[in-house]
């Protein structure tokens, strides 16, 4: 409940970041996270099922996420004119971005349906590679360096698992 909770508020201060550095597609994804994670707060304390709540978070994350792309793909190019002049670039690069912040908000979707720690750590290692990249691309220092810090975090936590398991 608090973790959840404490994601939210970062996926809401996350979300008016990408606001900021015209990254609309990373604001829709944050946006669709903190619905999706006020949605998985209540069915825990109540004790419910969360699969086919995943299964719709994970379809509405995929149709917001194109629905971005195709509304805002103009004003996204913005995000990355720091790296190119070439407009046919920029626009790929955008698609790209947009993509890659898609199939990151998804799989952290999945991993919300996961008991095993260690199943949940592999899974988010390519959701916040996903999310590195976006970063980058979109020029969020924060968001770069927040990234770094969660697979530094995973990284130490499986050599620990690992460590531990050994042991025993």
């Amino acid at each position: 409940g608090k973790i959840v909770f404490l994601k939210t508020v970062g996926s809401f201060l996350f979300g008016v970041q990408y606001l900021f550095l015209s990254a609309y597609t990373g604001v829709v994804m944050e946006l669709v996270g903190w619905i999706r994670n006020i949605i998985f707060i209540y069915l825990v304390k109540k004790n419910k099922p969360t699969f086919w709540w995943i299964v719709f978070f994970s379809a509405f994350t995929v149709a917001t996420g194109i629905t971005t792309i195709i509304l805002t793909w103009e004003s996204s190019i913005v995000s990355v004119k720091w790296l190119t002049s070439n407009q046919g670039f920029a626009i790929l690069l955008t698609v790209a971005i947009s993509i890659i912040s898609i199939i990151a908000k998804v799989l952290s979707t999945i991993a919300y349906g996961i008991n095993d720690a260690h199943k949940i750590r592999m899974i988010n290692l390519p959701t916040c590679s996903c999310w590195i990249v976006y970063n980058f691309v979109s020029f969020s220092l924060a968001g770069i360096l927040n990234e770094a810090m969660s697979i530094a975090s995973i990284i130490i936590a499986e050599f620990r698992y690992k460590r531990s398991a050994k042991k025993q």
